[in-house]
C-alpha cells in the first residue's frame, strides 16, 4: 500500500506513523519545524499503554514534488479545515485519485474535496483517538478511541486492517453524514469556548454557567441532526448516543455532575485547536465548521440555533479583530454577557 499523508500535524503524523510501521509505504507532505525535524530524525510516537517509537518516513514539503513518486492507493487528508480548498487545488495536479479519505474535524470537507476533485473518489473517516504534537517530530496519542470510516472500499478496509493490527480499534459506517455529526458533537465540546477564554477543557467544563452553554449549544446540533434524519451514533471509544440521550433529557444540575468531571477529565489542559489558533493570530479556526457548521444546517432546515450562530460569529471576529480579544481572554462574565445580548437563553 502506498500512502501520501497531505497534512502532518499531529494527527496526520500519527496515523501516518502507525502506517508507516504496519509497513506501508508512506510519502508525507510536512513543512516548517515539524517536516524539518522528521526528515533530521524521524517522528516518535509516544502511546498510552504502547511502547514509544519512530518512523523514518520521506518527507516533501509541497503537494507538486509527489507528482513524480506515485501512483498512491490513497492519500490521507488531514490538514485544517480552512486549509481544503489550498490543499484541493494542489492535489489536482496530481490527476484522478482512486481514494482520499478525509479525517479532518467538522462538516464540509468531504463535500468541497469532491467538487474541486471530481475525478477522485473522496471518503470520510474521523478519528476519536486525542493526540498531540508535544515538539517538532515528537506527537503522543491516547488510548481511548479508534478510527471511524464510511464509504466504498477503495482501500479503506485494507488501511483499517492495518491500524486494527497496530492495536487501534476501527469501524466502518454506512452512514457517512451521521458518523461526521456525530464526531462534530464531540469535537464542539468546549472549542468555541475555550478559543474565546483562552482557558483549556477541564476550566470551561468547571463552571456551571459555561456548561450550560455548551449543552445549549448541543441541544440545537442535536435538534438539526433530527431536521436532517440523521442518529447520534455511538463512535470507537464514546457512546455518543447515550451522550445525547442524557444531554435531551437529564436536568441540568444532574447533568452537570454527572457530566462535568468527565469531560474535565478528558479534555484536560491542552488548548483545543481553535484556541491554539486564536492565541497564535491565525485569521480562521475551524469554529467555521464546527459551531459554524451548525448554524448553517440550522438556517437550511429553520431550526433555530442562535447559541452556534452567535459563538461562530464571535469567534470570527476574534480571530480578524473585529472583536477585542482581550475583553473576553479570562472572562466567562463577558462571554456570558455577549451570549445574553445575542438574546440567546441557555
Amino acid at each position: 500500500m502506498r500512502l501520501l499523508v497531505a497534512g502532518a500535524g499531529a494527527l496526520g503524523s500519527w496515523i501516518g506513523a502507525e502506517l508507516a510501521a504496519s509497513g506501508a509505504e508512506t510519502l508525507w507532505v510536512a513543512r516548517g519545524a515539524q517536516g524539518a525535524a522528521i526528515a533530521e530524525g524521524g517522528l516518535r510516537v509516544e502511546r498510552e499503554g504502547r511502547p514509544a517509537f519512530t518512523v523514518r518516513p520521506t518527507i516533501v514539503s509541497r503537494v507538486s514534488e509527489a507528482a513524480d513518486r506515485g501512483p498512491f492507493d490513497l492519500v490521507l487528508v488531514t490538514v485544517k479545515s480552512y486549509a481544503t480548498a489550498g490543499l484541493a487545488e494542489e492535489l489536482s495536479r496530481l490527476g484522478p485519485l482512486p481514494c482520499l479519505l478525509s479525517l479532518q474535524n467538522g462538516l464540509g470537507n468531504e463535500a468541497e474535496l469532491a467538487e474541486r476533485l471530481p475525478d477522485s473518489r473522496v471518503c470520510a473517516g474521523s478519528v476519536t483517538a486525542a493526540c498531540s504534537l508535544l515538539a517538532p517530530g515528537r506527537v503522543r496519542a491516547g488510548a481511548k478511541g479508534g478510527l471511524a470510516y464510511a464509504g466504498p472500499d477503495c482501500g479503506l478496509d485494507a488501511l483499517a486492517a492495518r491500524l486494527e493490527a497496530r492495536g487501534l480499534p476501527t469501524r466502518r459506517y454506512a452512514d457517512a453524514a451521521a458518523m461526521k455529526w456525530s464526531k462534530l458533537l464531540l469535537n464542539m465540546l468546549g472549542a468555541a469556548s475555550c478559543a474565546v477564554l483562552g482557558w483549556p477543557p477541564a476550566r470551561v467544563f468547571e463552571n456551571p454557567a459555561l456548561f450550560a452553554v455548551e449543552r445549549a449549544a448541543w441541544r440545537e446540533a442535536l435538534d438539526v441532526m433530527e431536521a436532517l434524519g440523521l442518529p447520534a451514533l455511538g463512535l470507537p471509544g464514546y457512546p455518543v448516543g447515550l451522550y445525547a440521550a442524557l444531554a435531551r433529557r437529564l436536568p441540568e444540575a444532574w447533568l452537570f455532575r454527572l457530566m462535568a468531571p468527565r469531560l474535565a477529565r478528558g479534555r484536560g489542559e491542552r488548548l483545543p485547536g481553535p484556541a491554539a489558533d486564536l492565541a497564535a493570530g491565525k485569521p480562521r479556526t475551524e469554529i467555521e465548521w464546527l459551531n459554524g457548521a451548525v448554524a448553517r444546517a440550522g438556517a437550511s432546515v429553520a431550526r433555530p440555533v442562535p447559541v452556534n450562530t452567535a459563538l461562530n460569529r464571535l469567534v470570527a471576529d476574534l480571530a480578524i479583530g473585529r472583536a477585542d480579544r482581550r475583553a473576553f481572554a479570562g472572562r466567562p462574565e463577558a462571554l456570558l454577557a455577549y451570549l445574553s445580548d445575542a438574546e440567546i437563553r441557555t
